[in-house]
């Protein structure tokens, strides 16, 4: 049972549906179709180098509690730039997370690199408030979207000069890869109990397209891990809570830039 996942995907419909009625649908897009703001390549960055490094922003999560709380995003996120980071990930949900959109708009006021909006989006509104707000690329979660979604959504993000990353957690979401696809994720937590194996995503990766820009996301807590997964073909590692609980995020993902294989 995802229900976790469930559980926020009715956050956020709720969230969407309020929003919506202070702005609407119509508005939003309209203004997001007006922003003339450059958009980077996550997709260039992470291919450009040996370990491509989506460093995350978040203050805590569902399967570990507080770990940053008092963390101030635009002293992190250029802490992520002086060390090397291919991109920085910005949660920007509230309820579980203790994000908000405003951590995306600050981020981007202190960095060029490219920026993914770390939400949670069942709705094309999250998409034009992610432009607006400065993300170069967005998440889309398989386990919460059937294919039908995911494609009509990657249509909206591609339309307004966004990447999308497509998030999966085992073999039944592979319906939801398609060609257009610019990054695949694959999550190594098991949501039912948020343990975390390494062994369901070396089995996945396999059943991808070989062409695929390929994501290893979650529970990767030293230059081990990492390793082990460069070395079963991983392109990107998307680490967050190995940064943000240590007293120098930068620091840390600095040393995983470093290691030698």
């Amino acid at each position: 049972m995802k229900d976790i996942l469930q559980r926020i995907a009715a956050t956020k419909r709720i969230e969407v549906e309020a929003s919506r009625r202070c702005v609407s649908l119509e508005e939003l897009r309209e203004k997001a179709l007006q922003v003339a703001a450059p958009v980077r390549s996550l997709r260039e960055s992470i291919v450009s180098r040996e370990f491509g490094i989506i460093a995350e922003f978040k203050r805590r999560s569902p399967s570990r509690g507080e770990i940053a709380p008092m963390a101030k995003v635009d002293q992190i996120v250029m802490e992520y730039t002086r060390a090397g980071a291919a991109g920085c990930s910005i949660l920007t949900d509230t309820p579980y997370f203790g994000g908000a959109l405003t951590d995306l708009q600050v981020a981007r006021t202190v960095t060029d690199i490219p920026l993914l909006r770390k939400e949670f989006i069942v709705d094309e509104y999250q998409i034009y408030q992610a432009r607006i707000a400065g993300a170069d690329a967005i998440l889309l979660i398989a386990a919460i979207l059937d294919p039908a979604q995911v494609a009509r959504l990657a249509d909206v993000a591609h339309g307004l000069g966004l990447e999308v990353l497509l998030e999966l957690h085992d073999e039944s979401e592979l319906a939801a890869v398609a060609t257009d696809i610019d990054l695949i994720g694959v999550n190594n937590r098991n949501l039912r109990d948020f343990s975390v194996e390494f062994a369901p995503s070396l089995t996945l990766i396999e059943k991808l397209p070989a062409d695929s820009v390929k994501i290893a996301e979650s529970g990767i807590r030293n230059n081990e891990d990492m390793l082990r997964l460069h070395e079963a073909g991983f392109d990107g590692f998307l680490i967050g809570e190995a940064f943000m609980s240590t007293p120098s995020p930068g620091s840390t993902l600095a040393s995983y830039l470093n290691v030698k294989q």
